[in-house]
């Protein structure tokens, strides 16, 4: 079983056709969207003349089996989470301004001050309402949950202000009473892959307490909890890509693989 999976668009029609092209010759069995379709940021995109909202919406809506909702999507539909931690937001949040809710939140919710304000159709706006912050499924009795990022904050619209491993502590405490063993979200627009496992008494557990940074390319999951994170769809400056989950048997076993693959070969070479 082989499955796509893409995150943090951000309007880049052009990359998210880029990516399909790919994923329909890696003849992969799904895709999964990891959220933040919405929100182009003005300051750190180079595609605005070329951004399209509307198709965005109905390329995932058309060929995702999943789409999830992510911190961009939250604040441009003025929709507030259902999983969050850190902050409580008051009824009237969307009537502040976005500097008012930066003081009052105390920067822990994401300031989008550089994101282009959009228009959605009812059509559109309804779809979006509809998807989940997150999704779990069973690959070969392994259970997976894909969310734009981690547990409680699953939307990632409540910022962490603390460190990965405190975060990821907590992640991994819910993977484990949830019984799921692989966990995959976006959000951080990695330029390959971050990888963390939970932590072991072991010297490189001790050394490297969170994510493990990786370039573009194939790594072997191994049997453990564990959290990835995955490249940007979007074209904000870095080098941008998506992600396939690989499921194979080999000698009766079931290996898991994440294959991170790169969308600008200009800065892939460079690099």
């Amino acid at each position: 079983m082989r499955i796509a999976l893409i995150s943090d668009i951000h309007e880049d029609i052009i990359s998210l056709k880029s990516a399909l092209k790919i994923i329909e010759r890696e003849r992969c069995d799904e895709i999964v969207c990891l959220g933040d379709t919405l929100g182009y940021p003005y300051m750190r995109g180079g595609y605005e003349k070329s951004r399209d909202l509307s198709e965005c919406i109905n390329i995932v809506r058309q060929n995702c089996s999943t789409v999830l909702l992510g911190n961009h999507d939250l604040f441009h539909m003025k929709w507030l989470p259902k999983f969050y931690k850190g902050f409580e937001f008051p009824d009237n949040w969307y009537e502040f301004s976005q500097e008012e809710q930066t003081l009052f939140s105390k920067n822990r919710v994401w300031n989008y001050s550089d994101d282009l304000p959009i228009t959605l159709s009812e059509g559109e706006r309804e779809y979006m309402l509809s998807l989940q912050e997150y999704s779990t499924i069973e690959v070969n009795n392994r259970n997976i949950l894909f969310s734009h990022s981690m547990y409680p904050n699953f939307t990632a619209y409540v910022c962490a202000s603390r460190h990965d491993t405190v975060r990821l502590r907590e992640h991994f405490h819910y993977l484990k009473e949830s019984q799921i063993e692989i966990s995959i979200c976006g959000h951080l627009h990695m330029e390959g892959l971050g990888i963390a496992y939970e932590a072991q008494n072991s010297l490189f557990s001790k050394l490297f307490p969170g994510f493990v940074y990786y370039s573009y390319g194939e790594r072997i999951i191994r049997k453990r909890l564990s959290c990835i994170t995955i490249p940007a769809i979007a074209d904000n400056g870095q080098e941008n890509g998506f992600a396939i989950l690989n499921i194979t048997k080999e000698c009766n076993n079931n290996v898991y693989s994440i294959n991170s693959l790169s969308l600008n070969t200009n800065r892939r070479f460079i690099l």
